[in-house]
């Protein structure tokens, strides 16, 4: 059982859940905290998170790298993500104040999560 942290204006906001039971649910669930956990949030555990928009937009890294971290991140902190084989394609397009990064993870070639980072 995963606690349910979605919030209003989510399109898939239920203000009658408190928890998630689906497998596929708990797994998405993960996958978002990963994804949206800046590394140092979680006390007890500095090294958590994908830190996303920094590590996007650090001049150091490429889509290669970005997938490697995301990678990582599934493999140390959710076994359940990686039971799905999550691929996962990073991309940049050209933005008008600056570029656009779009990360999507797909879980058993089905189930589609996309990330824009702008």
């Amino acid at each position: 059982m995963e606690f349910y942290i979605r919030t209003q204006g989510d399109p898939n906001f239920n203000p009658a859940s408190i928890d998630v039971e689906s497998e596929l649910g708990m797994a998405l669930m993960q996958l978002e905290t990963i994804l949206f956990t800046k590394r140092g949030e979680v006390m007890g555990d500095p090294g958590f998170g994908v830190n996303l928009e920094d590590l996007v937009y650090s001049l150091n890294y490429n889509e290669d790298e970005i997938k490697s971290t995301i990678q990582q991140q599934i493999e140390i902190y959710s076994p359940l993500v990686q039971k799905y084989n999550p691929q996962i394609l990073v991309s940049f397009y050209k933005g008008s104040v600056r570029d656009i990064a779009q990360i999507d993870i797909e879980l058993d070639g089905a189930y589609r999560v996309g990330v824009y980072v702008n």
